[in-house]
């Protein structure tokens, strides 16, 4: 009943929104084609100029723009106007005088003189020697502010408004240098003229006058103070993604994109500017991770099951919901990441903000698009693994080892630690990883566009649908179907502002809740067939007829063992805004998003072994809710003040998040068609998890731009947060942004040729962080089934309570250098920054006596985390036929412990070598490996005396550091000739990673298999690397690897093995070349476009991590994990058209 009330309630609430803007559309339109045949009635005695075009912009609705300056030469005007039209009344008023108005829009005219020259007539003075002359756009639109200097002398001048200019004394054969910060400089030579006539100044081919998004505000990149990296569209686009973030993987410096696995929908962790905190939960690190914003919408990045038994199927317990979101339907990416950029965010934002911003209607003509692409994902490497001489040899060594006789077809006893010689056919072989991971998994996508709008009104509206199958063996699909829309809408003056946008996704997968890379790679190479003659799975029962046990674990019918995963997310947003006066405005920004996931995963009868007497089915119902609501209401003033403008941002925010999951389970049912009714369970069970979470912000922002060269950005803000106790909920955050355009200066212009543009900026502030969790600071009980008091239920404590802790404390600065030269054909950015964490929130240990394990509260900690940020964007050719750009990215990050917290370091997560004024993260202390003792067949370490020994009473040293800190650098290429366009992206990775040979799915001694290489999925482990038949078989044998062992508990191997594990053999070069993006495309020449009227007809080829140059030996140098499903190699092909 709840859940129809409230799809009814919602669905009213769409539809009078609806209404409402399809009423204002009809309006806008309808004053658009009547504003200018709108009958007026004017009457005026003796005003100025200035108050006449005021009182007619105010009674026609029409923005008159016009230069007080230049008007107020005239004399007061008399003027009566009965019922006339607005063009009739403004040519009475503007003709006698010499003046004229040129549309700007529908609602917008622009007045100037009739005559070009008129302002240079009026600066013409007496002099021995003048020049003059006239600037004006490619477009033919005047250009004012431009400097022209004559050459080698500080004579100069400004051009006006009109474009033209007037410079006296000039001597003879000189040279005239012409500068503006949106322009190609020009020399020009005087020679003998005294008027120059026009002058055509190409556009500056840089950047600088893009917008840069910065959240509740925007500004022009040339006066950015912060530090914003922006990643377009179009690059988004050419990548055949399943999740828009890894479309920015190695593009931006510092930023570090993690990938748990290579399924469409896995997980993905992030890490800009380093790990601001040191403390641990549960294991884990405190997340840092950067705030996500969706069209201004705050976005959870990834998604919990809720723990328990629940799950998404084989991407495991989370997934990342980012993945819902259609790469095509992105703008753009922008990513904030000093103070100054992201204090207006306050708290939210102290570990940096990442605004993604969808597309939007345009105005024009009406078009259709259509995007069709298909194609494949495959796994790109494999594992080098023994083959079935080299396995079996390997099994016989580890007996000989221990002194056993070899085991084979003819031995009497027949055990699961020796099937794989005493019953499985010898002479079999299997590429395991082939046979689960070889598939290519196909996909299609399919996307439709419409858009277009007037000046009044814009809109789009899209749909994607795609489809893809897992690289999995078995029945299996993953698709997705988004609906998009847009619309904008404007009053005829241009007053009354809506935006108002929405997403719809529906997610359906169906996958084996096992990830198969695990058993492509442990498997044994002779292991039985999947199938027997019938057909039917294959046991491999034993050979004695009067024992039905049966051999292994039939890998495949962990395919019955299902989990179909239903997402229903929606994406909502509106802006309003008034523009009350010419300089102030008032605006509300609202979204809301709601993301319901439904699991059921099944494990039936038929996934069991037969022989097995203990077979329990298992249904599991798992209900995920995320909903978030968002109210921004603000106001904004600007005004000139002297040289510059002033302007002023007030802003209100509130932000309401909760996140409920709900799981059932049902176990012992009868038959398997009855899995999906929990009511024919023998036992259900059910568990549920609920957090809420509020935040609430008052925030204001300053900003002053002097004579377009100084430049200042104010931001102060107060956040509160559910998440403190009473008398700690709000923090007080502020930051400072400063900037120097020095190009801009006389003593620079025209000393720097090839030296564009120029900015130095600076920037410092504070910021906090409340990620610590809900309801810490009040007492918490959880029943426990386990436990039970006089027949009921009983509830226990969550831990102890601490209600004074309070905000982390983050301060960041920032200096960086901004550079356009060659007339804009190479663009730098280098910045150096610092962030310092203190008042570290986390877990302190508490005595056994204290009756709980941890406390949350403050440590005196205190980290930084400082480095380089560089950005080099070239236009390397640039003519008509062949263009070429270039993008690097490089980023460098060190981090050191300024104060130390009380007591162990261990209790922080941190490693007890961390020393105050030394590296707290990005490196592991480990044991110091010497080899295998050639006598013994021994790992041997050296111990704190330098000694090298075997024995497990010595005193180990752990003192030597591995780095594991990665650098990587980006480089990006686009290339067009005539209609075909080149893009690719290679990243360039130097770090160190896990060494595969020590990875849990060859690990002969872990807390739960020991000694042992039998081939039994969930029990025990089968196949190894090639690389290990480097191992110790006899004294003398000088080896890489320890000696095998068929024994299951044999401690020296096995603790020696752990420790191995904590030692340098652990870590080995992980540096990688990845050619990250390949894309080809092809545009058909306007005339086949003519033909077919259309407006654009484009092929095209993609691929995704296509090629890996890498001395890395396991599957992926990422993800560098023997057991997860790597990041895939994707190629796909496809079609656009617009009509």
């Amino acid at each position: 009943m709840r859940l129809s009330v409230r799809i009814v309630f919602y669905k009213g609430v769409f539809l009078l929104a609806t209404i409402l803007l399809l009423f204002i559309q009809h309006e806008c339109i309808a004053q658009s084609g009547s504003i200018r045949d709108k009958s007026l009635t004017v009457t005026i005695t003796n005003m100025p100029l200035s108050t006449v075009l005021k009182t007619i912009q105010d009674m026609s609705g029409i923005t008159i723009y016009f230069n007080s300056s230049e008007i107020s030469q005239f004399q007061n005007i008399t003027l009566e106007a009965k019922n006339e039209s607005f063009s009739h009344i403004m040519r009475k008023v503007l003709e006698p005088r010499g003046l004229e108005y040129r549309e700007i829009s529908a609602v917008a005219v622009a007045v100037a003189f009739k005559k070009a020259e008129r302002f240079a007539e009026k600066l013409i003075i007496d002099t021995s020697r003048s020049i003059q002359g006239k600037l004006i756009s490619e477009e033919g639109q005047p250009i004012e502010g431009a400097s022209i200097q004559v050459a080698g002398t500080g004579n100069g001048a400004v051009s006006g408004p009109d474009g033209s200019f007037l410079i006296n004394n000039i001597p003879a054969k000189t040279k005239l240098v012409i500068t503006n910060v949106s322009f190609l400089s020009k020399e020009v030579t005087v020679g003998s003229k005294s008027n120059l006539g026009i002058i055509v100044l190409k556009h500056f081919v840089g950047d600088l006058e893009e917008t840069v998004v910065k959240g509740y505000y925007t500004t022009k990149k040339k006066f950015n103070t912060g530090g914003v990296v922006t990643i377009k569209g179009e690059d988004i686009a050419r990548q055949p993604v399943s999740n828009p973030l890894l479309a920015i993987q190695g593009r931006v410096p510092n930023l570090v994109i993690t990938p748990t696995n290579g399924l469409p929908n896995g997980p993905v962790f992030l890490q800009l500017r380093g790990q601001n905190s040191i403390s641990v939960t549960n294991g884990q690190r405190m997340p840092t991770q950067p705030l996500i914003v969706v069209d201004g919408v705050p976005y959870q990045n990834n998604i919990s099951s809720g723990g328990g038994d629940a799950t998404f199927g084989s991407v495991g317990s989370q997934i990342s919901a980012l993945s819902f979101i259609n790469p095509n339907d992105i703008e753009r990416i922008d990513i904030l990441a000093d103070a100054d950029a992201t204090s207006i965010y306050g708290s939210r934002g102290g570990n940096g903000v990442i605004l993604i911003t969808t597309k939007r209607g345009r105005e024009g003509k009406t078009s259709i698009g259509i995007n069709v692409s298909t194609g494949y994902n495959e796994v790109p490497s494999k594992i080098e693994l023994l083959n079935t001489q080299q396995y079996l040899q390997m099994r016989r060594n580890a007996f000989k080892s221990d002194g056993l006789a070899v085991p084979d077809h003819s031995s009497p006893v027949k055990t699961y630690e020796n099937y794989d010689l005493t019953v499985w056919d010898t002479a079999r072989y299997t590429d395991w990883q082939e046979k689960f991971l070889g598939r290519l998994a196909p996909f299609t996508n399919a996307n439709l566009s419409i858009n277009g709008g007037n000046q009044l009104m814009q809109f789009l509206l899209s749909g994607n649908y795609n489809r893809s199958k897992l690289v999995y063996p078995g029945d299996n699909n993953y698709e997705t179907a988004t609906v998009n829309f847009n619309l904008g809408t404007s009053s005829a003056n241009n007053k009354f502002r809506t935006l108002f946008g929405g997403t719809y996704v529906y997610n359906n997968s169906f996958s084996p809740t096992t990830d198969f890379a695990r058993l492509a790679v442990v498997l044994a190479p002779n292991a039985p067939s999947i199938y027997d003659k019938e057909g039917n799975l294959n046991w491999e029962k034993l050979p004695d007829v009067q024992n039905d046990a049966s051999t292994w674990t039939n890998p495949y019918a962990q395919l019955l063992v299902t989990t179909t995963s239903k997402t229903n997310s929606v994406r909502g947003s509106i802006d309003i805004s008034y523009q009350i006066l010419q300089n102030l405005f008032i605006k509300t920004s609202a979204g809301y998003t709601e993301t319901n996931t439904r699991n059921l995963s099944l494990t039936p009868l038929a996934s069991f072994d037969p022989s097995m007497s203990n077979k329990v089915s298992l249904a599991v119902h798992n209900n995920v809710q995320a909903k978030s609501l968002t109210v921004d209401p603000q106001i904004g003033y600007n005004v000139n003040i002297g040289k510059g403008k002033l302007e002023a941002l007030a802003l209100l925010s509130y932000q309401s998040q909760s996140e409920y999951t709900e799981t059932s389970t049902g176990q012992n049912f009868s038959s398997d068609v009855l899995l999906g009714s929990l009511e024919n369970a023998a036992l259900i069970t059910g568990a549920n998890t609920s957090m809420q979470y509020k935040y609430v912000a008052l925030s204001g922002r300053l900003a002053y731009n002097w004579d377009g060269k100084y430049l200042v950005n104010l931001t102060t803000r107060r956040d509160g947060s559910s998440r403190f106790g009473p008398g700690y909920q709000f923090g007080s955050f502020w930051s400072v942004g400063t900037g120097w355009i020095f190009t801009e200066e006389n003593f620079m212009k025209g000393k720097l040729p090839f030296l564009n543009f120029g900015k130095l900026r600076f920037s410092y502030g504070t910021s906090g962080n409340d990620v610590i969790g809900d309801y810490a600071y009040i007492e918490l009980f959880q029943g426990n089934k386990n436990f039970a008091y006089q027949g009921g239920s009983v509830l226990l404590t969550n831990g102890a309570v601490n209600p004074d802790y309070h905000w982390e404390t983050i301060k960041k600065l920032e200096t960086a250098l901004e550079a356009s030269m060659l007339n804009g054909r190479v663009t730098t950015s280098v910045a150096y920054w610092r962030t310092r964490a203190s008042d570290q929130l986390g877990n302190y240990p508490l005595p056994s006596t204290a009756g709980a394990d941890v406390v949350t509260r403050n440590q005196d900690a205190v980290i930084q985390n400082s480095g380089w940020d560089f950005i080099v964007n070239s236009k390397n050719i640039a003519s008509k036929a062949l263009q070429w750009s270039s993008t690097i990215s490089f980023g460098i990050l060190k981090n050191k412990l300024l104060a130390k917290p009380e007591g162990l370091y261990n209790n922080f997560g941190l490693n007890r070598f961390v020393e105050v004024g030394k590296p707290f993260a990005g490196f592991v202390a480990v044991y110091e490996y010497k080899g295998v003792n050639p006598a013994t067949g021994f790992y041997q370490f050296a111990d704190k005396a330098g000694n090298v020994t075997t024995s497990l009473f010595n005193s180990y040293d752990e003192a030597k550091k591995v780095v594991i800190q990665p650098l990587t650098l980006g480089l990006s290429n686009s290339i067009s000739f005539k209609g075909f366009t080149l893009d690719f992206f290679i990243q360039f990775t130097k770090q160190v990673g896990r060494n595969y040979l020590l990875d849990e799915a060859f690990s002969r001694y872990s807390s739960l298999n020991y000694g042992n290489f039998l081939s039994m999925p969930y029990l025990e482990y089968g196949n190894l690397p090639v690389e290990l038949l480097n191992h110790w078989q006899k004294p003398g044998d000088v080896a890489a690897i320890q000696k095998f062992s068929t024994k299951r508990f044999d401690y020296p191997l096995r603790d020696l093995y752990s420790r191995a594990k904590s030692s340098d053999l652990a870590w080995t070069d992980a540096s990688f070349i990845k050619l990250r993006t390949l894309s080809l495309g092809y545009n058909f020449p306007a005339n086949i476009n003519t033909k077919l009227k259309t407006q654009n007809i484009r092929v095209y080829i993609q691929a995704q991590n296509l090629l890996t140059i890498t001395n890395y030996k396991g599957l992926d140098p990422e993800t560098q994990s023997a057991t997860v499903l790597p990041q895939l190699r994707t190629v796909a092909g496809g079609i656009q058209v617009r009509f």
